[in-house]
């Protein structure tokens, strides 16, 4: 079929002729678009999704210095039995100024809410969970480029509900199991070498839990006891207590991220940072208008190319049922000499909208 008469069936000209090009001149056109038009484009055709899925974009793009962050969500239905979770990614909406979650159609993906995840690079893992009504310790890891979940080394315990946090490319994941002591209550998964080791690092104080928050800050983790009420930090290859008033705020209900080594929460409908140097809570300014979005559902934080992305839930009742909807804020942020850390929000707006019951489980960036 010659390209006019394809052209004469509503396909683009421009298309059809950059269709024609060898697949490398392709692939240096797409490292230079921005990856929150990699899901509309994919559409073109099937040429476009493997070259947009593969590993060659990815190294072009770092070539070219054109490594973004993009961000992952994922909901749980109450409606899918089976598997409750949904994958989704952040794009533009064709043709308009807007963004909105897209799913990811990928088999083999987490089933279980209770798996933390953590993000490093271009991959996203999953650890533990349940199977089976019994803990599991595996792991799934989903590569960015593709979309696609496989699975990684397993882990050494069984961890239903653990805790995840990031430093130095090493995954540390914490809890999530009983009978722990000193010797197992944390693991550590080198993502470099794709190897599991036990932290050897006794504390008799703070390993007698099973629930636990932790978080990779001020280039060391913290680890916080929700049993205990007590926070501790690695410092010269020893456990020590944190701050008091870190403790007590990171120990309310609330969803956290660490953004250009900065700890931040939210709570309360409104978004804390925590100074270090005064061992204070500070409320980020700048978002007044911004808190009255999200009085009543569950609000996730995530860093997004050291800047803030604020997800959070909204029912409304429309008629017979309920409306499910999820709204999403990009958050810039600055600090001033004297009155510290401001955000100015970018840009904010509705990103999913379902009749089915959806709730926020994970908000997480990977860098591609």
């Amino acid at each position: 079929m010659s390209a006019s008469t394809t052209a004469m069936k509503g396909e683009d000209p421009l298309v059809i002729r950059f269709m024609m090009l060898p697949d490398d001149l392709i692939l240096n056109c797409l490292a230079r678009v921005s990856r929150l038009y990699y899901p509309i484009l994919s559409l073109v055709s099937k040429r476009f999704r493997i070259l947009i899925a593969s590993t060659e974009l990815y190294h072009i793009r770092v070539l070219l210095g054109c490594i973004e962050s993009g961000l992952y969500v994922c909901l749980r239905s109450s409606t899918h039995g089976a598997n409750p979770l949904r994958w989704f990614t952040l794009c533009h909406r064709p043709g308009r100024a807007e963004k909105v979650l897209v799913p990811i159609l990928s088999p083999n993906s987490p089933t279980d809410f209770r798996t933390k995840v953590a993000a490093v690079g271009p991959y996203i893992y999953a650890f533990g969970g349940l199977i089976n009504y019994n803990a599991s310790s595996s792991v799934m890891v989903m590569d960015c480029r593709s979309n696609t979940w496989s699975e990684a080394p397993s882990m050494g315990m069984a961890r239903m509900a653990p805790s995840a946090c990031v430093l130095d490319e090493k995954i540390y994941v914490v809890g999530g199991c009983a009978k722990l002591n000193s010797t197992n209550w944390i693991e550590v998964f080198d993502t470099n070498t794709q190897t599991w080791e036990f932290l050897q690092i006794p504390s008799e104080k703070i390993c007698l839990g099973s629930i636990y928050k932790s978080v990779g800050y001020e280039g060391t983790i913290h680890v916080r006891s929700e049993e205990l009420g007590v926070t501790c930090k690695l410092y010269k290859g020893r456990w020590r207590e944190a701050d008091l008033m870190m403790n007590k705020a990171w120990g309310l209900p609330s969803t956290y991220c660490v953004i250009a080594n900065v700890f931040y929460r939210c709570g309360g409908c409104k978004i804390y940072w925590y100074d270090s140097k005064e061992r204070i809570w500070k409320t980020l300014k700048g978002l007044e208008g911004l808190s009255s979005f999200y009085r009543n559902g569950d609000v996730k934080l995530a860093e997004y190319g050291e800047k803030m992305a604020v997800l959070w839930e909204e029912f409304v009742h429309v008629e017979n049922y309920r409306e499910n909807i999820i709204w999403c804020a990009e958050i810039a942020l600055e600090r001033h000499i004297n009155w510290g850390i401001r955000g100015t929000v970018e840009w904010f707006g509705k990103v999913f909208t379902s009749k089915e019951p959806y709730r926020l489980v994970h908000a997480f960036a990977s860098t591609l």
